[in-house]
């Protein structure tokens, strides 16, 4: 009996070898990530199912399996689950987006032979990093799949109403994340992934600091910004899961900002409305009077309000409202629409490169609100 189990354990083959020329193989994999594909007449159809299968060596490579096979192993091919697989297709991988580092994917058929495997030594998850400077200094190409990004989400704006290619109504949800260095980057969640994002960061029994995790994200350009995104297909999300990566995270952050002189009570992941509320709200707004306590170079947001115009000094002038250029009030002279030999004196504004004037009405001062540049 135990050379036999020793013979088959011997049979079993890594990913890295597998040949496109022959099926007549084992392998032993984790299931560690899955979408399905609907039949477009009938929603409640499977047409195929896609899955993304990891061996013991943390080797990934995409998967699939058709409709008229799911009878016989859907009771199997759950998230997650160790299977010892045998006798599987191995062909060019079609796909219009590339979620591993192989060209090839696995296809179960019917003479493919499934069974859960209970002895998996393989990893729980395989994460591979992705710096957040590479993806926001364009050094990481739009639309390609990426391992995984660790973040803390810091902002996350309101839920969304989309519109899909096929007409479809979506959700979609936007975020603001940052990794330990204090990068920070735009991220686009949409449909199930958007919903499951926004009722935790609404749940009152959330944690303060909300770490995500993003397996098989997206590089994409949203709204002129690069940022990440989660596929349509084979992504997966982690929302403060209890695993080793989103814990050590959290905890190197918290030291982090425990030990920063700007840290305080108030720091956390938010929830508003707009980038508007984020404005108003921003935590790092500080009072005029105390910019001089900076000690170090940043940006700094200056709200205030226009109380006076000192007219006589030398750093102002009056603008159009329209194109911002600078003009100036003149008296011209015109002629009377009735072509009599009267003339009218007017105010007009005069711009200075066009020289063009503008007719200004009678009830015009210098104490009407006018827009301000400096000069």
């Amino acid at each position: 009996m135990e050379n036999r189990l020793q013979m088959e354990v011997a049979k079993v083959s890594m990913l890295n070898d597998l040949d496109t020329f022959s099926n007549n193989y084992s392998i032993r994999v984790k299931i560690v990530s899955m979408s399905k594909k609907m039949v477009n007449d009938n929603k409640n159809e499977i047409y195929c199912l896609d899955m993304i299968f990891m061996d013991e060596m943390g080797t990934m490579i995409q998967a699939s399996c058709l409709h008229k096979m799911l009878g016989k192993f859907k009771d199997l091919l759950q998230l997650d689950e160790c299977l010892l697989i045998t006798k599987p297709s191995l062909a060019a991988n079609k796909s219009s987006a590339k979620y591993t580092k192989r060209n090839d994917k696995i296809s179960l058929y019917f003479y493919t032979s499934v069974e859960k495997c209970l002895d998996w030594s393989g990893p729980k998850y395989r994460f591979n990093f992705v710096n957040l400077k590479d993806v926001v200094k364009n050094k990481i190409e739009v639309n390609t799949v990426i391992g995984i990004l660790d973040w803390l989400c810091g902002v996350c704006f309101n839920l969304e109403d989309t519109s899909k290619k096929d007409v479809s109504k979506g959700k979609g949800l936007n975020l603001r994340v940052k990794d330990l260095e204090g990068q920070k980057c735009p991220v686009t969640l949409w449909d199930g992934f958007a919903i499951d994002m926004f009722a935790y960061m609404n749940d009152k029994k959330r944690k303060k600091y909300v770490v995500i995790l993003c397996h098989f994200g997206m590089v994409n350009l949203y709204k002129g910004k690069r940022g990440v995104a989660n596929g349509f297909e084979l992504s997966r999300l982690f929302i403060d899961t209890d695993i080793e990566e989103i814990s050590s995270f959290r905890k190197r952050y918290v030291e982090k900002i425990s030990s920063s002189s700007s840290s305080n009570e108030h720091v956390g992941s938010n929830v508003i409305s707009s980038v508007e509320d984020e404005f108003l709200n921003n935590l790092d707004f500080m009072l005029i009077g105390f910019l001089g306590t900076i000690s170090t170079t940043k940006k700094v947001l200056v709200l205030g309000t226009i109380t006076a115009i000192c007219t006589d000094k030398l750093w102002y002038y009056n603008v159009c409202n329209h194109c911002k250029s600078g003009v100036e009030e003149r008296f011209v002279t015109k002629e009377n629409a009735d072509g009599s030999f009267n003339v009218d004196h007017a105010k007009s504004l005069l711009k200075h490169e066009q020289s063009e004037s503008l007719d200004v009405p009678d009830s015009y001062s210098l104490s009407t609100p006018v827009d301000l540049m400096k000069d």
